[in-house]
């Protein structure tokens, strides 16, 4: 790659970021979730903005330097075109806190902004979205609420665990529980979570059915549950891919693939899963989830795992 060509590309890139944080500080700027941040910033626009420019790049001839270490790109997704990660917790919740001392909402942040930068890098063209991009507060119906609306195509949501003891460690993933999606069916054993609340259901109160029918058009209902199968089926094959390629990224206990009543994913309109990804209250690895290499093996996990799930659901549809 010629030094020109990547100060070209730089160019652009650097032109691109500049306009978009025009357009964040604007008085008018729109976004899928409010302008958060320091001054007004809306940073999700300057992110959207920087993608299409960064993906327009790529498509121009490779004009994005890869020396700096960033990994070759992929061939690309088939059927994934906009992925919601979701922080766990942040602002007024701080989730879990372990033996480090250190609240579980800025690791999941850190995360899940790791996870995007990878995703965007493997796959120039795929749409990330964030449901936080600080420490704020956000209640679990708007975060599945924000991936409808941005029609996600999977919803990831990060977390850390913890115990009331410190021998429990391990990572493991869950999808909503059978009865939640599909009444009568078996599920797989989970456990009791604070986010069970049936009051959470992650469908805006004022949200209209399409044109399928109107509220309790049995014909409504029908797709609904149609849908909900299908959704089902999916986070059960994603869900399954993560614990997979997490047993083999990350050197700690498989607890497995289990439903629960979580309420981030009551609602949710396409596959949707909770990643446990560690134990902060184990004396062990309550430390290692702070190391970047931990986080590491967690982004890759997760990013082979979403390509491992466009590829078996293609051969699927």
């Amino acid at each position: 790659m010629s030094e020109q060509k990547t100060s070209k590309a730089r160019g652009w890139l650097a032109a691109a970021v500049l306009a978009a944080a025009c357009v964040a500080f604007s008085p008018g700027a729109v976004s899928a979730s409010p302008p958060s941040g320091a001054a007004g910033l809306n940073l999700p626009v300057v992110l959207s903005m920087y993608d299409r420019v960064r993906s327009l790049a790529w498509h121009l001839g490779d004009m994005v330097d890869k020396s700096d270490g960033e990994p070759e790109r992929s061939d690309g997704l088939r059927d994934i075109e906009t992925i919601v990660i979701d922080p766990g917790h942040g602002g007024r919740n701080s989730g879990a806190i372990g033996i480090a001392a250190v609240q579980e909402k800025y690791l999941t942040l850190e995360l899940a902004l790791a996870l995007r930068r990878q995703l965007q890098s493997r796959f120039p063209d795929l749409r990330v979205v964030l449901t936080r991009y600080w420490d704020t507060t956000m209640d679990l119906s708007s975060r599945t609420h924000l991936a409808n609306r941005v029609d996600a195509d999977l919803f990831l949501s990060l977390h850390y665990n913890a115990a009331v003891h410190d021998r429990a460690v391990g990572f493991e993933t869950y999808y909503l529980a059978t009865r939640q999606s599909i009444p009568g069916a078996t599920k797989k054993p989970g456990r009791p979570i604070a986010s069970a609340d049936p009051r959470v259901t992650g469908v805006d109160p004022e949200q209209k059915l399409g044109s399928s029918g109107v509220q309790g058009d049995e014909l409504a209902v029908l797709r609904r549950d149609l849908i909900r199968a299908r959704q089902h089926r999916f986070s059960g094959l994603l869900a399954g891919l993560v614990q997979q390629r997490l047993v083999d990224a990350v050197d700690s206990a498989d607890r497995g693939v289990k439903q629960a009543n979580f309420g981030v994913l009551r609602g949710a309109l396409m596959p949707a899963i909770v990643v446990e990804s560690g134990f902060l209250t184990h004396p062990k690895e309550g430390r290692q989830v702070l190391e970047e290499r931990h986080r590491q093996h967690l982004v890759d996990a997760l990013t082979d795992a979403v390509e491992a799930y466009d590829r078996k659901k293609a051969s699927l549809d």
